[in-house]
């Protein structure tokens, strides 16, 4: 056997390293929205009034990072198995069905949990309803990489735009495309439509093409898998479905618990 082939046989075999700005990142964005929502139940069961202003900050922090990191994953993953020789459209697609589905039906399972607990306020078409379509609608978006700009620029401008008009009975076809009545945060504790936010999943797609290549990232940063913070961050990043899933009925057990002592 030549080396070329030798070569080629190592690549396949050695796993692929994680690039720990992604974990990190993704870790920063669950712990804002877990602060966010300590927040929002502060107030909810009475403890602190909700300071709007702090608040704030974590909704528009959080969220779009989220849905960007997804994008930017996707693309991640593609080139890493490009690189690799190993990349199976078809078979990468179904994963991304699967999982996209497997995230919708989590967040169907909060639905029912909501509607049971607050059905003053239940999550129809919440975070993980949206992340779970926008994984399975990128795929066919997949193979337009970089021209994802334009569709990405399209899908966020319908977003705004539609977020001007206000259907008074809307369906759950109108909640998710983002047509709502006005005031929607009285209806429900949780609310994103994939107009703006699939538009933000298909720019994350771009910025992945631009900032990554192949196994590696285009950019220099020092090595940061050694601090300790740096590794806590990382490990919230690569369980943060987990700990979205599991936060609140900590949090709000925590608070009940504390409001019969």
């Amino acid at each position: 056997m030549d080396l070329k082939h030798q070569v080629k046989k190592m690549l396949i075999k050695t796993p692929s390293k994680r690039f720990i700005e992604i974990d990190l990142l993704r870790g920063l964005a669950i712990l804002l929205m877990v602060f966010g929502h300590i927040l929002w139940d502060l107030d909810y069961y009475g403890v602190v009034p909700l300071d709007n202003d702090v608040y704030s900050v974590f909704q528009k922090t959080a969220p779009p990072l989220f849905f960007l990191l997804i994008g930017m994953c996707i693309i991640i993953g593609i080139k890493k198995k490009e690189f690799q020789n190993t990349y199976d459209e078809n078979k990468y697609y179904r994963h991304l069905i699967f999982r996209g589905l497997k995230i919708f039906s989590l967040g169907m399972v909060l639905t029912m949990i909501t509607m049971i607990f607050l059905p003053e306020r239940p999550i129809m078409f919440g975070v993980l309803h949206c992340i779970g379509l926008s994984i399975v609608l990128c795929v066919p978006f997949l193979k337009y990489r970089n021209y994802n700009i334009l569709f990405s620029m399209s899908f966020i401008s319908a977003g705004v735009l539609l977020n001007q008009f206000v259907v008074e009975k809307p369906t759950i076809f109108h909640l998710a495309v983002g047509l709502h009545q006005a005031d929607t945060w009285k209806y429900t504790i949780d609310y994103f439509p994939l107009l703006p936010w699939f538009g933000l999943c298909l720019l994350g797609f771009v910025i992945g093409d631009w900032l990554y290549c192949g196994d590696k990232r285009i950019f220099r940063m020092p090595d940061l898998s050694k601090y300790r913070p740096a590794k806590m961050f990382s490990w919230l990043g690569q369980h943060s479905l987990g700990i979205y899933l599991l936060h609140q009925p900590v949090i709000a057990g925590v608070l009940i618990i504390y409001g019969h002592l």
